[in-house]
């Protein structure tokens, strides 16, 4: 899983911490090294005479990859077609040493020290919640700038190191250790850091001449999950920051639309509202006219005619109301008429001839049925008909 996501989330700054003692000084080197479309930059270089001042600048969130030289470290070269450097080489017990080595040819330039030395230093800087990710040990690595310099000679930390066409011949320590500076692409450094410049090259860009111990330990793998860790908490963020805002512009924008919604819902009701009034209105209208009769198919004159054609002579009419009140109205009452109903009222001296006319009254269809309310007899045999 750590080799997927070391893929994904490449490490492109890191920190090289350079750790130069000897018997007469100490010297603590920081370069902060940031790699950018296939180039390397140093974007921090300080040298300082204390680890304390070391600990105060250094930055807890890039890995750091230990760089020791000086007291402790041992410096050889081997030479493959050298029995005795053969021999010495079989009776070294790797276990129990720290080496950085590279090879060219026939020869093998090979700095070691007492493996305890560079645990006592990974012990101290994990103590400082510092991660440690991997360790070089000596100053040979320098060669890996030869074509930059191209020059015979390098002084790399307190070596002299000789070179032939850009490869290294041999090497020589120095009693006293010059301070020189190099310039390599844009970048000035002196021989204390050129080692370190050299060891950020190979672990960016693996060389294989150089060989070294195996650095056993989990923090090149917490760096990674680290990394991946907060690039998807990032992500995690970003995407929560959008989410709240679109939530923010949604509430916003419905909110307007719940408002304007409102606003007709309220016009809507009060429409409505006048709609209801007005069928009710028009339902009553309607009724007032139905009950009037005036909804009949025919005028009401013409029923009124056909009744007065129909009555013989004999037959005087006293009254002939169509739709008549079904009561006295009195003040503020409401008026109630009493529709499709046709009331007559008169008076006849013939009994035959009345009872005719009844006959015929049956005769016209749109008489749906009729009544004789009462009949009235006067001495003068004139009856009184409703």
């Amino acid at each position: 899983m750590v080799n997927i996501l070391s893929k994904i989330f490449k490490i492109n700054s890191i920190q090289v911490i350079g750790i130069f003692q000897d018997t007469y000084n100490e010297k603590y080197t920081l370069l902060i090294f940031k790699k950018t479309k296939g180039k390397l930059d140093i974007k921090e270089n300080k040298v300082f005479s204390k680890m304390d001042s070391l600990i105060e600048v250094m930055d807890f969130k890039l890995p750091v990859i230990l760089a020791i030289d000086g007291k402790g470290v041992l410096n050889k070269k081997i030479d493959d077609t050298n029995d005795v450097d053969l021999a010495w080489q079989k009776n070294i017990d790797f276990n129990a040493i720290y080496h950085t080595s590279y090879t060219l040819k026939s020869k093998t330039f090979m700095s070691f020290c007492r493996k305890n030395v560079v645990e006592d230093w990974f012990f101290f800087f994990e103590s400082k919640k510092i991660q440690i990710i991997d360790a070089y040990v000596g100053s040979f690595l320098s060669i890996l700038l030869a074509e930059n310099l191209n020059t015979d000679s390098i002084v790399s930390g307190n070596l002299n190191l000789k070179l032939k066409e850009n490869e290294l011949v041999d090497f020589a320590k120095l009693e006293v250790t010059p301070n020189l500076n190099y310039t390599i692409t844009e970048n000035s450094v002196s021989n204390f850091t050129l080692p370190l410049y050299g060891i950020a090259v190979h672990y960016f860009v693996q060389n294989e001449s150089v060989s070294k111990s195996k650095w056993n330990n989990k923090s090149i793998e917490e760096v990674v999950y680290r990394k991946a860790f907060s690039v998807f908490g990032l992500i995690m963020l970003i995407g929560f920051l959008i989410a709240l805002l679109i939530s923010y512009l949604s509430i916003q924008y419905y909110a307007a639309k719940n408002g304007e919604l409102n606003m007709q819902n309220i016009y809507s009701n009060k429409t409505y509202q006048q709609i209801v009034s007005l069928e009710k209105q028009k339902k009553d209208k309607e009724k007032i006219i139905k009950d009037s009769g005036f909804l009949s198919e025919k005028f009401l004159s013409f029923y009124a005619y056909e009744i007065c054609k129909s009555i013989p002579n004999s037959i005087s009419l006293d009254e002939l109301d169509c739709a008549p009140l079904q009561k006295i109205v009195k003040h503020n009452e409401k008026v109630e008429v009493t529709p499709g109903t046709i009331l007559v009222k008169g008076k006849t001296i013939d009994e035959d001839e009345f009872n005719n006319w009844l006959r015929s009254l049956k005769k016209f269809d749109w008489i749906a049925k009729f009544e004789l309310e009462s009949l009235k007899k006067t001495r003068k045999t004139i009856r009184n008909l409703v």
